[in-house]
């Protein structure tokens, strides 16, 4: 799935989720809070597209989304954005897309075939 197309995708869970995202001057920062009781998330408007799905993604990966139907790409794209956080949360950064976890192993041990 392409950024563009991502991005809609997120942008429409946002919505279902009662959120309205909102791109604005932000100096590059990226946040989600409440104004008069409605969530709102603000994400620089000068951020390009892929730093947008990274940074909507990271947002939303904190929301329940349980009984929702989300496109497979999309769910995969906030389980990674949810796996990033808990690890870089802790050390008190905020993820990146190039930050998700490595692809799963495919089971072959590194050490065999070796001498």
């Amino acid at each position: 799935m392409d950024h563009e197309t991502m991005l809609e995708h997120l942008e429409e869970l946002a919505s279902r989720l009662g959120i309205e995202v909102r791109y604005e001057a932000a100096a590059g920062r990226v946040g989600i809070g409440k104004l008069r009781g409605k969530q709102i998330a603000v994400i620089d408007l000068n951020l390009r597209v892929k730093e947008r799905v990274s940074a909507l993604s990271t947002l939303l990966a904190r929301e329940p989304i349980n009984g929702i139907y989300v496109a497979p790409a999309v769910r995969q794209k906030l389980d990674r954005a949810r796996a990033a956080c808990t690890d870089l949360f802790a050390e008190g950064s905020a993820p990146t897309e190039d930050d998700a976890p490595p692809e799963q192993d495919d089971g072959a041990d590194p050490e065999e075939g070796a001498t």
